[in-house]
This record gives C-alpha cells, sequence and structure tokens, in this order.
C-alpha cells in the first residue's frame, strides 16, 4: 500500500467521526436557535417591555383580535412577525431587537412619551405592511378564503372590490388593535399614495 492511501486510511476513521460530529451539532445549534426564536413570540415576552405593558397590552386585550365570538386570538407575534420560515423570523427578530433602544433610552417612557411618537410608529408597521401585501393580516384573513355570499352585504362589496383592485387589508383595516394616531386617516392616504 502506498504512503498516501496509508495516510488516507489512517485519517479515514477521524475525519468520518468529525463530520458526524460537526453534522450533529450543527443540527443541534439549528434546532435550539429557532426554538429560542419561537419561544420569544409569546405575548408574555412582549409585554416584558415597559412600554406595552403601559401602553399597547389593553388596547390588544380589548380588541376583537384578542376577544371575539370565535374565540380564535391572535397573538402580538400572529400580526408583527413572519410566519413562513425560520430565516425570515430570525431577520425580523433582529430588526425588533432594535425596538428595544428606545426602551433603554426612556423614549417611552410615560404614556404622554408614547402618545408623541404613536404616529411615527404607526407609520412604520404600515409602510411594512404595505410593502408586504399585508402578509400577516393574510395568513389569517386571506381574499382566496373568504365567503363573500356569507358577509353582510357592504363588506362584501369592499372585499371584491378590494381583491379586484388590487388593495391591501391595511389602507381599509387600520387601528383593529391599537389606538390609532391623531392625524391616521391622512397617514395611511400618504402612505398608499406614494406606492
Amino acid at each position: 500500500m502506498s504512503a498516501g492511501a496509508e495516510r488516507a486510511r489512517r485519517l479515514g476513521l477521524p475525519i468520518t467521526l468529525g463530520s458526524v460530529f460537526a453534522f450533529l451539532l450543527g443540527g443541534l445549534a439549528l434546532g435550539s436557535g429557532e426554538a429560542l426564536l419561537h419561544s420569544a413570540n409569546s405575548n408574555e415576552f412582549c409585554y416584558g417591555c415597559h412600554s406595552i405593558e403601559m401602553n399597547t397590552r389593553g388596547e390588544y386585550e380589548a380588541s376583537s383580535h384578542f376577544h371575539n365570538p370565535s374565540g380564535v386570538r391572535a397573538s402580538c407575534a400572529d400580526c408583527h412577525l413572519p410566519q413562513d420560515g425560520a430565516l425570515a423570523l430570525a431577520w425580523a427578530k433582529a430588526k425588533a431587537a432594535l425596538d428595544v433602544i428606545p426602551e433603554f433610552t426612556g423614549k417611552l417612557s410615560t404614556p404622554a412619551k408614547y402618545e408623541a411618537h404613536r404616529g411615527e410608529m404607526a407609520q412604520a408597521v404600515w409602510e411594512e405592511m404595505r410593502d408586504n401585501d399585508s402578509a400577516f393580516c393574510q395568513s389569517c384573513h386571506g381574499f382566496a378564503a373568504m365567503n363573500l355570499a356569507a358577509q353582510e352585504r357592504r363588506p362584501a362589496r369592499h372585499h371584491a372590490r378590494a381583491r379586484e383592485s388590487g388593495q391591501t387589508c391595511i389602507q381599509c383595516h387600520y387601528g383593529l388593535v391599537h389606538k390609532l394616531p391623531e392625524n391616521a386617516d391622512e397617514m395611511v392616504e400618504r402612505i398608499f399614495a406614494t406606492n
């Protein structure tokens, strides 16, 4: 047997074992990372921020997304985070980590300060929903799944027109869960005028 073949035979087992170990370690890291991402999707996690607990928890818990006749409850993550894969969720969580900065700097530390910034926060969310065609809404409320015949006449007419014209949910349905900023109608009109 040649020296190269002998060396390959001697290294074969350690390389194979090392590869298996690296594969298992990588799988464990991916699995635990995804589990960590999903554990940070609970309402309790969101309520951990002082400004959320103080300003928006009550709004959410008084909304039809929390209490409704069907008993279906949308969580904070259902409306504010992607539902289509770990990579999209990780990217959204990385961007959301920046939301902690106002908590530490005191920018939102009182109801008055929160109200002073409500408009800019709402605008950022509405622009994101415009850009992703209200994807988070549509994970529960897709046009394709709507039974327009079972809806009251006015909503059925509006939904049919919205589907035909390519409108997205947030163009009409804003302020369903959270209190609206003072100039919400003008903001939404401006957001969709620039699209």
